[in-house]
């Protein structure tokens, strides 16, 4: 049983706003000491704001940081009983390994703060490099321990992927040092499994000491870090901490429902990437379907239903559906909406170009496109893209059509999630705003007459279940197969997968939610012929 109180700090950093970064900080510190917390611990660079990538080469960068230490050490001192644990990066005063070439300069640092002065800093020693991580890259490793005391319990520090060694006996060997405390600042992302994850590494690497997991909270461009911190006090968990910044020290956040967590992080993540970019209002097209309607409801709830436009662009392929269910879509939110027809300007392409069908269905998309983006530039609202995982995995979209947008909401969903987030979302509102026909009725790009999705593609719960093979789990074609799935079918989505290479390369950033996301976690050749194997 721990006999000092300790509080879980999850901030939301903004990457090199050291002023705002130190007032978040100061304003928990404010509230730790107001109820009498012995121990504050922040997360991962919360001083810096996390990832850095190689804004950690600039000696500028990593000078403001320290700066920004040594104030928030001064400030300490109106805190003079609170021991302070704060990550921040910090010139590196060990030299690289032999066997790291980097032009990395820093440390990936946490340092134990009281009453004005510095304890000791302790340098992250495991830098992982895979999946969004580079620490590798960015850091130079430490290779000290460092132990400090709080009242007369011992504590020692670990950064992150420092307790994600299986094999690891560092809790041993602490325990010999007396530590009956680890103190673990993160830098976590959201992955859909993640929350188990964390508690199951962090029991098994504390061996039954006790553990204080503090994660940073909101989102940094793809990234959104969901908080989720948590104390064990042995084995046991006492403390757990929800999605949002703030001050944790007693009572438990129940575990939300997964589907209603996915859907809160994807607001998180598009309120952010706007908030910090500086940008207010969203625009997209309405399209009468699924994927524009979870990515208006997104927005809505992101920044406000009065900042979000949505724009109808009928062709002469639109069905009657598409336009009722995209306007009831607009009314039951309470967003603005307007109509654009499309079909004189396509006239005009069709008349100027001998265009091919296919041609003639991609420059409809294009056309949306260039008037969503001319609403965009002359009104100053962000283009979201809708596409989902499903389809930006094979290329079943148009490239500077409905591809085009600064931000992809629901990228890293896949299609069969589009629908049951859809659902869950009428039902946390106890109401049927997005229309029953919009998640019911068979996806179509509606491109030409009597057009569907499936006419393309297999059916999307096929789909989505080798796209996860061939995405996250790295499948082979032939373990593809032997799971179930036609050898044709199989291949021909191997093969389509492969072939959207360089659209995806050149798409929007949306906010990862699966183990392997589309972008900074997967990293391909645009050009292979790995398939003639």
């Amino acid at each position: 049983m721990l006999r000092i109180k300790v509080g879980l700090a999850q901030t939301n950093p903004v990457v090199g706003d050291y002023a705002h970064n130190v007032d978040e900080i100061k304003e928990l510190l404010a509230k730790a000491a107001k109820n009498s917390l012995d121990l504050v611990v922040f997360g991962e660079l919360a001083i810096n704001g996390y990832p850095l990538g190689d804004l950690s080469y600039r000696r500028d960068v990593i000078a403001a940081g320290e700066t920004a230490l040594e104030q928030l050490t001064r400030e300490s001192l109106s805190f003079p009983e609170l021991t302070i644990v704060v990550g921040h990066a910090r010139f590196a005063r060990s030299e690289k390994l032999q066997l790291q070439a980097s032009n990395a300069i820093a440390h990936n640092s946490a340092s134990v703060i009281r009453n004005g002065k510095i304890l000791g800093v302790y340098d992250k020693q495991r830098l992982p490099n895979y999946d969004v991580f580079d620490d590798w890259r960015n850091f130079i490793p430490g290779q000290s321990e460092l132990v400090f005391e709080v009242g007369d319990t011992k504590c020692a520090i670990a950064i992150c992927e420092d307790i994600w060694d299986p094999n690891s006996e560092r809790a041993v060997r602490l325990e010999a040092m007396g530590v009956e405390l680890v103190v673990v600042p993160n830098g976590s992302p959201y992955t859909r499994l993640k929350s188990k994850e964390r508690r199951e590494v962090a029991k098994r690497f504390s061996s039954g000491l006790a553990l204080a997991y503090v994660n940073l909270a909101g989102g940094q461009d793809e990234l959104v870090f969901d908080g989720d911190s948590f104390l064990l006090d042995g084995r046991n968990e006492v403390i757990s901490a929800g999605l949002e910044p703030g001050l944790y020290f007693q009572n438990q956040v129940p575990e939300s429902d997964p589907l209603e967590k996915l859907w809160h992080v994807l607001v998180i993540g598009l309120r952010d990437y706007l908030r910090k970019t500086g940008q207010k209002k969203i625009v997209l097209g309405l399209s009468g379907g699924i994927d524009s309607a979870v990515c208006a409801a997104l927005a809505a709830e992101a920044v406000g239903v009065e900042n979000v436009l949505g724009v109808l662009l009928p062709s002469r392929y639109s069905s009657d559906h598409s336009i009722t269910d995209a306007v009831a879509l607009a009314e039951r939110l309470g967003i603005e909406h307007r109509v654009v027809e499309i079909d004189e300007p396509h006239q005009s392409f069709e008349n100027l170009l001998d265009l091919s069908p296919l041609a003639s269905e991609n420059i409809q998309a294009r056309i949306r496109a260039v008037i969503l983006m001319g609403i965009s530039n002359s009104e100053g609202y962000l283009l979201i893209s809708t596409g989902n995982k499903s389809e930006v995995a094979v290329g079943y979209s148009t490239i500077y059509g409905d591809s085009a947008g600064g931000f992809a909401p629901i990228k890293d969903v896949y299609k069969t999630d589009v629908w049951a987030l859809a659902r869950k979302y009428n039902e946390l509102r106890g109401s049927e705003i997005i229309p029953e026909n919009s998640i019911s009725k068979p996806p179509s790009a509606e491109l030409r007459p009597g057009q569907v999705d499936q006419d393309s593609l297999p059916d999307y719960f096929e789909l989505d279940a080798i796209l996860q093979m061939l995405i996250e789990g790295n499948a082979t074609l032939e373990e593809v197969v032997r799971a179930g799935h036609a050898r044709e079918t199989a291949s021909r989505i191997d093969q389509l997968v492969r072939a959207a290479e360089w659209k995806r390369s050149q798409g929007a950033i949306g906010t990862k939610t699966t183990d392997l996301a589309f972008g900074r976690g997967r990293r391909v050749p645009l050009t292979t012929r790995f398939g003639k194997l």
